[in-house]
C-alpha cells in the first residue's frame, strides 16, 4: 500500500506541474486552485505513505525524513523555483 500511495502522490505532483506550467493561455484562478488542490492531495498522500515507510511510533522528525515526504518537498521546492524563474523571465520589470 505504501508504494501505491507514493505513486499516487507523484501523479498528483505531475498534475500540479502540468496545470502550472504546461496548460496554455493566461493564468487564472482555475490554474491556481487546481494546482493547489493537487499539491495538497499529494502532501496528504505523501504523509500517509511516509507513515507506512516509517516504524510504528515514528516521531515527526523521522516521518519528515521518509522517502515520500522528502520527494514531495523536493518537487514542491523545484516547482517554486521554476515559478520564480518564470516570473523573472516573463515579467522582467516586476521586481525592480
Amino acid at each position: 500500500m505504501k508504494w501505491v500511495l507514493l505513486a499516487l502522490s507523484l501523479y498528483a505532483l505531475l498534475v500540479a506541474y502540468n496545470v502550472l506550467f504546461l496548460v496554455p493561455g493566461n493564468y487564472d484562478e482555475f490554474n491556481f486552485v487546481a494546482a493547489g488542490a493537487a499539491i495538497s492531495v499529494a502532501a496528504v498522500l505523501a504523509w500517509f505513505s511516509g507513515r507506512k515507510f516509517a516504524k510504528k511510533q515514528a516521531t515527526w522528525k523521522e516521518l519528515m525524513s521518509t522517502p515520500p515526504v522528502v520527494i514531495w518537498t523536493f518537487v514542491v521546492v523545484v516547482m517554486g523555483c521554476v515559478g520564480i524563474l518564470k516570473l523573472f523571465t516573463y515579467r522582467p520589470g516586476l521586481f525592480r
